[in-house]
């Protein structure tokens, strides 16, 4: 998500900035309240993260490697890519009528 959030922050920025051209301040509350939703997806964890990819012991480490391996191995993890996607593909971007129009 640090490329999304790069990105939609860039545009929303530039968006707020253009939509505010006298008033900074406005601008950045403006920035602020379109990327606050996005960002807060992006910082939600699953439940035992991070614990569960950083092991403390050897043997939490071992157990993850052989986790990890048949999770590839089977391709359960392409097979759920797939099916649900990063939560990159969900992102909305408000209209701020500066981009180029499709055929341009």
């Amino acid at each position: 998500m640090g490329t999304t959030l790069a990105l939609a922050g860039a545009y929303h920025l530039a968006g707020s900035l253009v939509n505010n051209p006298s008033s900074h301040s406005q601008a950045f509350e403006a920035y602020e309240e379109a990327m606050h939703p996005l960002v807060a997806n992006a910082q939600k964890l699953p439940p035992a993260m991070p614990h569960l990819i950083h092991p403390q012991s050897t043997w939490g480490v071992w157990v993850l490697r052989i986790l990890v391996a048949a999770i590839y191995w089977s391709g359960v993890g392409t097979s759920l890519f797939k099916w649900k996607g990063p939560p990159a593909s969900v992102v909305k971007l408000k209209e701020y009528g500066f981009l180029a129009e499709e055929g341009e």
